[in-house]
């Protein structure tokens, strides 16, 4: 008797499915019904039913995630999806995820339903009589052994290039050493696509995608699929029976341009190549793997959808077309600060003077840039410094240089807008902004800022709420922070030394206020926009990947 469960969060549409199909007739058994994919999840690992019927949105665990899981564990057990007309799209791209076959709610007849059963349970029986002959691998099994042995291999040294050539061939590598060639294939967007599919730990992305693309390969008897870690997947391919590398790459591409076209049909989302020389020898894969990640480095310049091949590293042809963007960036802005105008061009002239520009040295000069106007125009308002943390989160955030070009762009528009729209302010409010960008670092209290200009103290503070909509500490305040911020993006200045440089003696009151002003203390706000400090780490975890 094949054993069933029925998942779904709408009582009667679960009671309806167990006593209006006559289950014994077509040799089944409803063993348990949930309402919730967390319920059904449970269930599985101690029963391991043959057959699962499953809603697609529920509570606790919705459906994707469940056939996520159970997939991870096995490739037996069939399952079909319950679904409403309206998410028959969601059904659709769920058969590409290892589900069996659909039935729409309301709308089947009970003999359409019995119909679908009755093809399942064919099925299953079918596969009981081969395996019972010829016992085979599971697919999601082999997959998994491969990605091990691969990943043991090249980066943690477990085997000899003589033990793995052996593992390779016992496993089924579609592998040979010579004219070996490796790709890393990178999600573009990976981020984006991770919330739109509400997967936040990657499985379902991940399962996914390795499905889709190991039968793939099959179908062209070449390469392996390996799932690295995020958004990359490493894909290994060996031509020993082409000889032209010309004929080779043309190849190799036609496969990768396959690829990229299923996973925009069915996830929707774009893919970019870095792929290394050619060489021989399972030895060669390990520095071929660097290769590649020089290559998706290019991405940056780039762009998205991409076949970005090794030999473009050996030369500085992409990053001059970096420093030939910022310019045309500069040269196309509307200037409406000589001062601020300068730092930006000479920031894009320091970059010609690099060694080697990177992603990384770009994108900790445009915050820069983006903080500079609240630390040095004589301009004050909340929403300025709001402003340019989120617009400095937005450039830590993207993936390419067209995108920090256009988020810049857009950023110094609306500052613009605001200097043009800001309030013409008094003499003395001018005198006193000033006398406070001068000695922010000292003790300054509202009496002695009056003196300075020659007015009443409750005089000033009444000009501060007319002209600026704050009151002198407020404003005071907002300076020393947005000092604070150059600081901890621009220098390694521990937290009470920065609070020392800023007029706060008390470290532990400077931090509240930062956080009260900012959303979060300073050494939250450096590790989350201090991008070198970022790069090295990930840096770091590349290195210690590949030890």
């Amino acid at each position: 008797m094949i054993k069933v469960i029925i998942v779904e969060d709408e009582m009667l549409v679960r009671i309806g499915l167990k006593n209006s199909i006559e289950w014994a007739k077509i040799g089944m058994e409803v063993v348990a019904d949930f309402s919730n994919g967390q319920a059904a999840w449970d269930f599985y690992q101690q029963a391991k039913p043959d057959l699962i019927l499953t809603d697609i949105r529920m509570p606790n665990m919705d459906g994707m995630e469940l056939i996520s899981r159970v997939r991870e564990n096995d490739a037996q057990t069939k399952i079909i999806i319950l679904t409403a007309y309206e998410e028959f799209d969601w059904a659709h791209k769920a058969m590409r995820f290892g589900v069996t076959d659909y039935i729409l709610k309301f709308k089947m007849s009970i003999d359409e339903m019995v119909s679908v059963l009755q093809k399942v349970q064919t099925e299953l029986q079918s596969k009981s009589v081969r395996s019972s002959a010829e016992p085979q691998h599971d697919l999601l099994n082999v997959i998994t052994l491969k990605e091990n042995a691969m990943k043991d291999y090249m980066s943690y040294g477990r085997y000899s290039d003589a033990e793995f050539a052996a593992i390779a061939k016992n496993l089924g590598f579609r592998l040979h050493p010579e004219r070996l060639i490796l790709c890393v294939m990178a999600i573009d967007n990976f981020k984006q696509m991770e919330n739109k599919f509400k997967d936040n730990h990657g499985n379902l992305i991940r399962f996914s995608i390795l499905n889709m693309v190991s039968e793939l390969l099959a179908g062209y008897n070449r390469g392996e699929v390996i799932y690295e870690r995020d958004e990359k997947y490493i894909l290994a391919f060996s031509f020993q029976d082409i000889v032209s590398e010309s004929n080779i790459y043309q190849q190799l591409q036609d496969i990768l341009s396959h690829i990229g076209s299923v996973i925009k049909s069915y996830l929707n989302a774009s893919v970019t190549f870095g792929i290394s020389s050619i060489d021989n020898g399972y030895s060669a894969i390990k520095h071929m793997y660097d290769e590649c990640l020089r290559a998706l480095e290019l991405r940056f310049v780039l762009g998205h959808e991409k076949y970005i091949r090794s030999d473009l590293t050996k030369t500085d042809r992409v990053w001059k077309n970096a420093e030939l963007k910022l310019d045309k960036m500069y040269r196309e802005l509307e200037p409406f600060n000589e001062k601020y105008f300068k730092e930006i061009e000479a920031g894009i002239l320091s970059l010609g003077k690099l060694e080697g520009i990177s992603k990384q040295a770009i994108q900790v000069m445009m915050i820069r840039w983006i903080h500079w106007p609240t630390v040095n125009l004589n301009i004050y308002a909340n929403d300025i410094s709001s402003l340019a943390l989120d617009y400095a989160g937005r450039i830590h955030e993207s993936a390419t240089l067209d995108e920090n070009v256009a988020i810049f762009t857009q950023y110094l528009l609306d500052v613009q807008n605001y200097h043009k729209k800001k309030r013409a302010i008094s003499k003395e409010i001018a005198e006193a902004i000033k006398y406070i960008q001068t000695h922010y670092d000292q003790d300054i209290s509202l009496q002695q800022l009056a003196d300075q200009v020659n007015m009443n103290p409750s005089y000033l503070s009444k000009l501060f709420k007319k002209h600026l909509q704050t009151s002198f500490i407020e404003y005071l305040n907002h300076y020393r922070i947005d000092m604070a911020k150059d600081l901890l993006v621009n220098t390694h200045l521990k937290s009470y030394e920065i609070a020392e440089k800023t007029g706060y003696m008390d470290d532990s009151y400077f931090s509240r206020i930062f956080k009260k002003l900012t959303g979060m203390r300073p050494n939250e706000f450096r590790k989350h926009w201090f991008v070198d400090g970022r790069e090295e780490r990930e840096d770091e975890a590349d290195d210690e990947s590949l030890q």
